[in-house]
């Protein structure tokens, strides 16, 4: 039986990524924090710490925000699965965000097709956290919506 100390990852051990994606230059996203817990996720920082790096055919990854905190819109080259942890959540889709809003709160999935454009907003009152599960074990790159790199200049 494999060790499994290496394998296991504490809530209250989460290792969070400030800076992980060009968004957070941006006005309302800059108090996201940013988590790769089971493989290299999609981060666009080099410093993002991986809790568990062995592949595992998937990518787990988190995110809390602070009430109002925004994620922009942008996509993926894999499918990504949401599971909300904890705070009322906003799912925004379309380039601009403004073709479809969907509202989840904990307990609650919602899976988004590759090439979706898709951003999330803590809408709740308290701070809230998503689990987020890629496909794969090399989950792509993201793509932003144009309008983003315009907010974060």
């Amino acid at each position: 039986m494999p060790a499994l100390a290496t394998r296991v990852v504490r809530y209250a051990d989460l290792k969070p990524c400030y800076n992980a994606f060009i968004d957070t230059r941006s006005p309302g996203s800059e108090a996201k924090e940013n988590f790769t817990i089971i493989g290299p996720g999609v981060s666009e920082n080099p410093e993002q710490h991986v809790h568990i790096a062995e592949p595992h055919g998937f990518n787990i990854g988190g995110a809390r925000q602070p009430p109002d905190c925004i994620n922009s819109q942008h996509s993926h080259d894999t499918a990504e699965v949401f599971v909300v942890h904890s705070g009322t959540w906003s799912f925004n889709l379309g380039e601009r965000g403004n073709e479809v809003r969907v509202t989840c709160h904990p307990g609650d999935t919602i899976s988004l097709p590759t090439g979706m454009f898709r951003g999330f907003t803590n809408i709740g009152d308290d701070s809230g956290f998503l689990w987020a599960v890629l496909g794969g074990d090399n989950p792509g790159r993201v793509t932003w919506a144009p309008a983003v790199f315009d907010m974060a200049a």
